[in-house]
Formats: structure tokens, sequence, C-alpha cells
């Protein structure tokens, strides 16, 4: 048994978790990270192949602007002071979408940033789509405020409280319970207009017809008002920055660490087994993994309560992520590569799309991402990194036989290459130098997400981001336990798990203020 005394346990250093152990650490609480793995970082890390770094599964980061204090993920960043510490290109435009098929009439657009560049883009592309869009950028600033509201709201609601927030944020209450395909019809948006707005939804793995309106109009319009940015020496810059923070401020991190048991008695968490059988005890745990595998792997039937185990149960697994990399032996302008992102899809409509990608036979969709558009040193000269990446919407590579494996990832390669050239005119076969390809069993094996799952679980109607808030608290069965995330109340991508570890780790520092409060008073 390990004879040293934590405050705060970290199990796994993802980005969520790295960052709720740094907000920890900072506070002057002791915190332990066990990591698994040899490095931290989980999905926000990289690899080489050949003359090529590539980025794990970073595409965008959004929330970080230029300014000091401005975007949630700067906010944290600041906090942590490590903003300047990273080194940050920006994404030049919002998105490309092409939709060219079989569905629908054909869709080739490219989106900018900034609210009023949007806005007369998309005018340009649907006449007469301005009032309403205008109305919708409106709507979101507005949705933007709320958020910041109750982010700071720590009140409980009374009478005098509640006619505030119906009055003065009113919108965010009546939009709150709806789709994103409700509040774009209910405010008349033409479906074409919507079929461009709705191109981010990949970004989440949740069609718009169940899809959260405010979760994704907050998405959104952080992208389009702000911009997004990726650090030039990859994702896995942010995750030894979060490190060293955790280091700098007394906090350990062990790595090659599996937590095979996290030991619970009386209700309440009372430390973990390493897969060493090294017991290290503390009330106060923290996992950067599922509750699924938590619960289903880690704690013991008997110390689950019956509603933990339900409510894990009824949630499904989200979109499960593959990814071709490729090191191509040309630049971009040789290649007529012009656009950072791409959407390239079967369809616009994204209930369509999402029953396509249940199957790998019928799912075409990709999203392209040319690392070299906003940083053009990031391969040598003369070279292009080009990362096509598509979703699964259900477990179907489980059906993949061992022994036909191999011969399904070089065809989901062969796939996704030839609907990128076929979509945008643009030859890069005859140009591979060096090719790696990651399906959701990769994604599983390197990550332990279940199913390779690289979304949590999804955020459908009835378990979105609003559900999740309003429950937040009452989801707390396990005492002593919290998620941090892509499986928490944020949902996933990287910019929601550092504000989920933020979140979660003050949460935590007021439940040992509660412990030790209730100490005392058990002393009195």
């Amino acid at each position: 048994m390990s004879d040293k005394n934590y405050d705060v346990i970290v199990i796994g250093a993802g980005c969520g978790g790295l960052t709720a152990a740094a907000c920890i650490a900072k506070e002057g609480k002791r915190v332990l990270i066990l990591e698994r793995h040899n490095a931290p970082g989980g999905f926000a890390s990289s690899f080489v192949r050949g003359r090529f770094e590539f980025d794990v599964s970073l595409h965008q980061l959004c929330g970080f602007t230029d300014t000091a204090g401005l975007g949630d993920t700067r906010k944290i960043f600041d906090y942590l002071d490590i903003s300047d510490k990273i080194k940050w290109t920006k994404i030049p435009d919002c998105y490309r979408l092409i939709s060219k098929r079989s569905f629908d009439s054909a869709v080739d657009v490219t989106m900018p940033t900034g609210i009023d560049e949007f806005i007369n883009a998309l005018e340009n592309y649907v006449p007469g789509s301005k009032p309403s869009v205008t109305r919708l950028f409106k709507l979101a600033e507005e949705i933007e405020a709320s958020t910041l509201y109750f982010s700071d709201f720590d009140s409980k609601i009374t009478l005098k409280s509640l006619r505030k927030i119906l009055k003065e944020h009113g919108n965010f209450v009546r939009t709150a319970p709806y789709s994103v395909n409700e509040v774009f019809n209910a405010l008349k948006i033409p479906q074409e207009a919507q079929n461009i707005l709705n191109a981010y939804w990949m970004y989440l793995g949740v069609d718009c017809s169940r899809l959260s309106f405010i979760h994704y109009i907050s998405m959104v319009y952080s992208y389009v008002k702000y911009g997004s940015v990726v650090p030039k020496l990859r994702s896995h810059a942010m995750s030894m920055a979060l490190a060293g923070v955790v280091e700098d401020f007394g906090g350990e991190i062990r790595y090659n660490s599996h937590v095979s048991r996290i030991i619970f008695k009386d209700g309440q968490a009372k430390g973990v087994i390493l897969k060493s059988g090294e017991k290290i005890m503390c009330e106060h745990i923290i996992c950067n993994c599922s509750p699924t595998t938590a619960f289903g792997k880690m704690i013991k039937a008997k110390d689950l309560p019956e509603r933990a185990i339900k409510r894990t149960n009824a949630r499904t697994f989200g979109a499960r992520g593959a990814c071709v990399y490729l090191g191509l032996n040309r630049s971009p302008e040789e290649l007529g590569i012009k656009d950072y992102s791409v959407f390239i899809t079967d369809t616009v409509d994204t209930e369509k799309q999402f029953n396509l990608m249940k199957s790998i036979d019928t799912n075409n969709a990709l999203a392209a991402v040319c690392l070299n558009i906003a940083n053009p040193d990031c391969s040598p000269n003369g070279t292009t990194i080009l990362c096509l990446t598509t979703l699964y919407t259900d477990n179907c590579w489980a059906n993949v036989e061992p022994d036909q494996y191999f011969t399904e990832k070089d065809m989901l390669a062969a796939r996704l290459i030839a609907n990128y050239e076929s979509a945008t005119g643009i030859t890069i076969h005859n140009s591979i130098e060096e090719l790696e390809v990651a399906t959701p069993v990769t994604f599983a094996r390197y990550t332990a997400t279940p199913q390779g799952t690289v979304y949590g679980y999804y955020g459908d109607d009835w378990d979105g981001i609003i559900p999740r808030i309003m429950t937040e608290e009452a989801d707390c069965d396990t005492k002593g336990l919290r998620f941090c995330g892509g499986w928490d109340v944020q949902l996933s991508g990287m910019s929601s798990a550092i504000a989920s570890g933020r979140n979660v780790a003050f949460a935590t520092l007021n439940d040992i203020i509660s412990t030790d409060k209730g100490d005392l008073s058990d002393e009195k």
C-alpha cells in the first residue's frame, strides 16, 4: 500500500483528466494522476511515420482566441498560465462543404470566419437567407450571454431569480428543449441554408433532428465568431503543457500505471488498486474514462447504486472514429489543395447521413483536413499532411472477421481516398509516401474507449447537454467519484473535455470542502 496521502486521484491523463488535475494542483491540493499509457494526452497526442508527424485526432480547437479572457478554452488556459506557452496557428476559414453524390442537389460552399462574413457568404449561396440567419446569430449571442450567466449562477433558484431568468434569458429557456432542426424551422431559415449551417454536426456525431439546438449553436457561434486554432506542435503540446502545470504545482503523474479496481466502502470511494497490486487510498476520485468501463470492470456490482447502473445502461455509445493519415510527397500548391477543412457527405440530410454511417458498406462521408493550410511548416518542404476521417454510428466493425481485418482497412483507405478525389477533383493517390489507417478497433486498443467511440455517449434528445446539466448533481450516485472528459456533461470534443476537466475539478474541490466541514461537525 502506498504511504503517500493524496486529496484527489485522477484516473487517466486525457485532456479532461489533465485539466482537472492541473486545476486541483493549482488550488493547493495533493493530486495524483494514474495513466496506463507511457505518455499523457489520450486522443490529444501524435505519432510519427517516416518524415511526417500526424495528430491523432484534433481537427480544430474552438473557444481559444488571440485575446486573453475571450473564449472558454482560452479562459481555462489563462487561469493555468499556459495560453502563451503553446505555439498556436489559426485556421483560415470555418469549412468547405461538398455534397455531390446521389441524394440531393449538388452543394459546394466555403464558409468564412466572422459573423458578418459568414452571413453574407450564406446569402450569396442562398439568396433571401440573410434576415433569418441574422436572427439566428443574434439568438446565438443571447445564448452565449445566458450560458455565461448560468455558469456563474451558484445560488438556489428563488421566485425572484426565476423572474430575472425568464425576463433576461427567456430565449435560452424557450429553445433549451428543442433540436437544431426544430429551431431552424421556427426561425424560417430556408432549407438550403439549413443544409449549410448543419455541416458541423459531424463534430458532435448526432444528427440535427435530435441534436440539442443550444449545444450545437454554441459550438457554431464559437467557430464563426472567434475562429479556431491548432497547436503548431500538434495537440500533444497541449497535453505536455497541462502535465507541466500539474507537476509545477506539486502534483504527481505516474505513467504505465493501470488502475484495475476502484475501492468502495459503504457507498463511498476509498481508493484504487493498480494492476500491479499496489493499493492507494483516497476518498476523492476523478475518472477520465467511461462510466461503462468503470462500473463494468473497476467497481464491484454490490457497491454500485441501482440508479447509476440503470442510467449508464440506458445510454448508447457515440460515433466510432476511423482515420486515414496521409503523408504526400508533393506540396498543397502542387496538388491543388486550398482548403484546411472539407466536409464531404453523401447527403446534406443529417438524419439520412447518420443512418448511412451505420454500415461500412454505405458510409462514404468524410472530413478532410490539410494541416499545411494552417501550418505550412508542419511537414518537410514540398510535402503535405492530409487526414481523412469518417464516423460510424453503430458498432459495424465488430462484424469484421479477424482474418479480414487488414483487407477491410485497405478497403477503407481506398474508399476514403477515392471519395476525396471524386468530390474535390484533386488527385492524391499517386503522391502517397506514408499511409496509416486507424479504425474503431485501433482507437479501442490505444485509448481503451468501448467499441472505439470517439464521442462518449450519444448526446441524444433525452441525454443531451441540457438534460445532463439539469441532472448533474443527481447523477452523482457514487459518493467521492466523478467523471470528466467526453463522457461527462459537456459531451465530446477537446474543448468540451477541457471544460469538463475544469468544472469537475471545482466540483471535487467543493466536495473536499464539504467533507472537511462534515469532519469538523463530527468533532464538535
